[in-house]
């Protein structure tokens, strides 16, 4: 006598393992995005951190404001500040590109939780695009010296989110990168008034740090 399986026995497992698919290979999917988002956000974060302690050992100083990255912007010149900060330190593939047909930042962001996170105020900050993708938006605050950064790690790319691919950042004299905000709850939260984008990103990066450079909901 031959043994086998029925019609129906053979339909009924594989209704089972489509059902098993269809709830898991989501979250897998969207496991392995967090993942990629992660470790380019780690990446870039270590090319910044590179890039300011270069400055300073180069210029033999530890104060970035007295480096000529550190000075006041002069993004049309292109010979201190921001500017010269990216082009110099950084292997771009796009300079300038805040506005214009070739910009390399979204025109607007959402939270994770999908309430609009606004915009970058583009009039002020200097971005570029490294060659592995990544927008940077650097701006001198020479009042307070403070150099604030905002990153998006793949570009116009979607998902154009804040806590996914949209980070704040900041340095000050010593060079130390870190979140606008220490307290990680404040991630999408729109617990700030800056007015733009950082309302919403301040306190993501520290989050994701907090969390072993691994992006969660």
């Amino acid at each position: 006598m031959k043994k086998a399986f029925t019609l129906s026995e053979v339909l009924i497992t594989l209704s089972i393992i489509g059902v098993i698919a269809a709830l898991t290979i989501p979250t897998v999917v969207k496991n392995y995005r967090y993942k990629l988002y992660a470790t380019q956000l780690q990446k870039t974060y270590s090319q910044i951190q590179t890039a300011i302690k270069t400055v300073m050992e180069d210029e033999m100083t530890n104060n970035f404001y007295e480096t000529t990255a550190g000075a006041k912007d002069d993004n049309t010149n292109c010979t201190k500040g921001s500017c010269y900060f990216l082009n110099k330190y950084f292997k771009l593939a796009r300079q300038n590109c805040s506005i214009g047909t070739k910009k390399c930042i979204a025109d607007s962001y959402k939270s994770i939780t999908g309430a609009n996170a606004g915009f970058l105020a583009r009039t002020t900050w200097y971005c570029g695009q490294t060659v592995n993708g990544a927008a940077i938006c650097i701006v001198n605050n020479p009042a307070n010296h403070i150099t604030s950064i905002f990153l998006d790690t793949n570009g116009t790319d979607p998902p154009n989110i804040t806590g996914l691919d949209a980070f704040v950042m900041d340095f000050s004299g010593d060079g130390q990168l870190k979140d606008w905000s220490a307290d990680p709850d404040k991630c999408n939260t729109k617990s700030t008034s800056f007015g733009h984008i950082a309302d919403y990103a301040t306190g993501c990066l520290t989050k994701v740090i907090n969390d072993g450079w691994v992006i969660k909901d």
